[in-house]
């Protein structure tokens, strides 16, 4: 079976096991109702809070402090955020800040106030469409390219390394067959970077940054009377990252699905939203990988450290 369709069997699958799984045991590390989003490494999560118009950043330290991230003031929007390690190897946190009446920009921070616009990373015509995430030199990221025919198929997954030329890497073959081209999301850890391509279905794939080693799986798509998006994306190491999906059906209770993906195999936890909640709720909305630790976002409770329970054996 083409891996990219793992995930399709792997839902019929886990419908035919286990009953689906709720997230009630998860412990509660970071309370905050109207959080948004969420990045985790090295102990410390980041995360959105509030709702559009209003939003700001907040930081959980390894010894339990929460606290406001220094240098990032309340904005319009955060669209992305991403945590990774600057060129000496301390965390570093990016994301996209969009204000009111100007484009959104990309920054850096290191945590302590500081901060800067990251520069050189765009081509004429594109815009970044995710929060830059770097690893030491290298900077990983999406590319939204407006114009022509020709220019438009510039959109995709970039990569740059210290001060070397701009490289734009592969999507999944279905991805380019099925015209999934928006970056949505990306996630860079050591040499390996994952990303979801997005469009009437999406995929989620990791590969090297010289572009070698695809893994891909489809991970949404949206047909007829069923919605469904790739809305959280991390990695856990070089063999293993994450995807959180959220689907609605018309009928249905809401679902969140967490899917994990070593090497060729995949293995998903759905997580069903009971049938007297509100229309537009999800158990989970958001993914983050520290490790071997794991933290969803729960709507209208906060950040939680969520103990994997896959429905079904692995799919390979």
């Amino acid at each position: 079976m083409n891996r990219l369709h793992l995930l399709t069997a792997l839902l019929a699958a886990a419908c035919l096991a286990l009953p689906a799984s709720a997230p009630a045991q998860d412990a509660l590390v970071a309370p905050d109702p109207d959080a948004q989003q969420i990045t985790a490494l090295d102990g410390t999560i980041v995360w959105v809070s509030g709702r559009f118009g209003s939003q700001r950043l907040f930081q959980r330290s390894p010894d339990g402090t929460i606290s406001p991230v220094a240098g990032a003031p309340r904005a319009r929007l955060y669209r992305s955020i991403d945590l990774g390690r600057d060129s000496d190897g301390k965390l570093l946190l990016t994301y996209l800040r969009c204000d009111a009446g100007a484009p959104c920009k990309s920054l850096w921070n290191d945590l302590d106030g500081r901060r800067a616009t990251y520069r050189g990373l765009t081509l004429p015509g594109c815009t970044i469409s995710t929060a830059v995430s770097q690893w030491r030199k290298r900077r990983a990221y999406g590319l939204s390219c407006a114009g022509s025919a020709a220019d438009r198929r510039r959109t995709g997954l970039y990569v740059r390394n210290g001060s070397r030329p701009i490289v734009r890497l592969p999507r999944p073959r279905d991805a380019v067959r099925f015209g999934a081209r928006f970056i949505e999301s990306v996630d860079l850890r050591g040499e390996r970077v994952a990303a979801v391509a997005a469009d009437i279905y999406e995929y989620s794939f990791s590969q090297t940054v010289g572009g070698r080693d695809m893994r891909a799986f489809l991970a949404a798509a949206s047909e007829g009377e069923t919605d469904a998006s790739a809305r959280g994306l991390a990695i856990q190491s070089a063999s293993t990252h994450w995807t959180l999906t959220t689907s609605s059906h018309t009928g249905d209770p809401n679902e969140a699905a967490i899917v994990r993906q070593a090497g060729g195999c995949l293995q998903l936890q759905r997580l069903v939203s009971p049938p007297d909640a509100a229309q537009e709720h999800f158990e989970a909305i958001d993914v983050a990988a520290d490790g071997a630790v794991l933290y969803l976002l729960r709507p209208g409770l906060g950040i939680v450290e969520h103990a994997f329970t896959p429905d079904a054996t692995p799919t390979c």
